[in-house]
């Protein structure tokens, strides 16, 4: 395929000017098939979220939809922003940051990003939604939480808004909402995939009691049957380290009779350090044993010796080691784990108007089977809505992690 490139940044304002001649780092540029795009950095923090919505009297209503004065005249592309400024303020300002990058770095003078507060549930997100309907908005992005992504679905469904969610509940996806968010069964998949191409026929699983220890189980079941695996025992306990250390040796005790090759430990922070360590006393050698987990594991499974060795599932680790750095760079602050989805949505966003016009926002061009290149690498949405992202398989080292097979840079059905 002949690569093609897209065009810089276009300038909104004499600052944005500025920062765009002062930058000097730049990001592997967002892209939609085999694309690639110039990026441009500005060197000091950008401005952070102004209060949504914007003041009375700052803007002007047209028949189209909120047009600033400086946009009047233009065809605007608008993006419509549903963040928890009031609920998660710390995430809110990592995302709304995050928005303001991509915006930079790969929207035009006619793109304009509206900010609303998604509130605390399903009906003040839908009618945060409603609001910017009414905005004008041609895409929503947001919010977070499941219940938010229903309200902002139901508002946007009857004119034809896409919504592209930062939930993980596939339950809500599909007929117009999209999740850009990090989905267990893609995790799942991942790694049972890669564990039956190392001759792993039998697994253990041990998770907590809860909606994500559940959708694990669920998950690992029906990837179990696909790739020939036997589930010899699961295990739920609740999430406490005292209950995870009694799960996990009565565990011991079930492997000791009935052993497996390979336990999957589905949790994260002391609870997962509590239930290896109690694995390892009760008897399971790690060195014959492979431990295994989802992204849960990321930066908690380092600092337990007793996980050493062990494999996790996690989004493509260069490509986040480089949006963390430019974040960093740029406003001089850690992103919140969420900030990359709202680069990637937006940066999205941006470029699927640039290239398709008034047709960038169809189901087609969200739905493209080559994919996009994004903050935490190769992702795709389904036609029903959930996210297939390109995942590596991580190995556990003394005081590090290291890439054991790494993330695709290309969907191998690409065409399919």
């Amino acid at each position: 395929m002949a690569e093609k490139q897209s065009s810089a940044l276009a300038v909104r304002s004499p600052s944005a000017s500025k920062l765009r001649l002062a930058a000097a780092l730049s990001l592997a540029a967002f892209m939609a098939a085999c694309a690639t795009a110039p990026t441009h950095v500005p060197p000091h923090p950008l401005p952070g979220p102004p209060p949504p919505p914007p003041p009375t009297g700052t803007t002007v209503q047209t028949r189209e939809g909120v047009t600033p004065p400086f946009m009047q005249g233009r065809r605007i592309t608008r993006v419509g922003l549903l963040l928890p400024f009031t609920m998660r303020p710390q995430d809110a300002a990592s995302l709304y940051n995050a928005a303001e990058l991509a915006l930079f770095d790969h929207g035009d003078e006619n793109t304009l990003l509206i900010p609303r507060d998604a509130g605390s549930d399903q009906a003040s997100a839908q009618a945060a939604a409603a609001a910017l309907v009414h905005d004008g908005a041609d895409i929503i992005i947001g919010p977070l939480l499941r219940e938010g992504v229903q309200g902002a679905g139901i508002a946007a469904r009857g004119q034809s808004i896409p919504v592209i969610g930062f939930s993980s509940d596939r339950s809500v996806a599909g007929n117009g909402i999209y999740l850009l968010s990090f989905q267990l069964e893609d995790e799942v998949a991942r790694m049972a995939q890669f564990a039956a191409s190392r001759n792993i026929r039998s697994i253990a699983l041990i998770a907590p009691s809860n909606d994500y220890g559940r959708r694990v189980e669920q998950a690992l079941q029906a990837e179990a049957s696909r790739n020939g695996i036997t589930i010899t025992q699961s295990v739920l306990y609740n999430r406490t380290d005292a209950d995870a250390t009694v799960a996990a040796r009565s565990l011991s005790t079930m492997l000791q009779a009935s052993p497996a090759q390979a336990v999957l430990i589905a949790d994260s922070g002391s609870p997962l350090r509590a239930v290896s360590v109690a694995l390892v006393q009760g008897g399971i050698d790690p060195h014959h044993v492979q431990f295994m987990g989802t992204s849960a594991w990321l930066g908690d499974a380092m600092r337990e010796p007793t996980l050493a060795g062990g494999w996790y599932v996690s989004p493509d680790p260069s490509a986040r080691t480089d949006f963390d750095a430019r974040y960093q760079s740029v406003f001089n602050a850690q992103p919140a784990r969420v900030a990359s989805l709202g680069y990637d949505a937006v940066a999205l966003a941006t470029t699927l108007a640039r290239n398709g016009g008034s047709q960038g926002f169809s189901r087609g061009a969200i739905e493209n089977r080559e994919g996009f290149a994004g903050s935490d690498g190769l992702f795709r949405f389904d036609d029903d809505g959930s996210i297939e992202r390109g995942l590596a398989i991580m190995e556990v080292r003394a005081n590090t992690v290291g890439v054991l097979d790494p993330a695709p840079h290309r969907f191998a059905n690409a065409s399919g």
